[in-house]
């Protein structure tokens, strides 16, 4: 089993949200298209970047060190649930370190976010 955490001030996404070169870097199209249908479009954004940044740390990599952050998609199911959509890349990465599932979650305030990855 592999964990990972992070957290950012909900603030500093702001910059993402306005730059649109910035969210195709960092995030996928559906990704964005999630965000805008929410209520607090930078918290949340903040709470999938975090998700992001936890996957890459419970693997031990860390940032653009094999996997870049568009490959790793956060989906939502009916009920609000968080999970991973990962690239072949991402996927390959996970076998690599002995892992083939992983569950998520994320909590903000309107300040803070923060996410837990657990790779098994």
């Amino acid at each position: 089993m592999l964990v990972g955490i992070d957290t950012i001030d909900v603030v500093r996404m702001e910059k993402f949200v306005q730059n649109e070169t910035s969210l195709a870097r960092y995030f996928t199209p559906d990704e964005a298209a999630y965000v805008t249908k929410t209520v607090n479009r930078t918290m949340r954004l903040a709470g999938i970047y975090c998700v992001k940044e936890a996957f890459l740390k419970a693997l031990g990599i860390g940032m653009f060190n094999g996997v870049e952050l568009n490959e790793i998609e956060v989906v939502h199911d009916k009920s609000g649930r968080p999970s991973l959509k990962l690239t072949e890349n991402a996927r390959m990465m996970m076998i690599a370190k002995g892992v083939t599932k992983a569950d998520i979650s994320i909590t903000h305030t309107f300040d803070i976010a923060m996410a837990v990855c657990i790779l098994y």
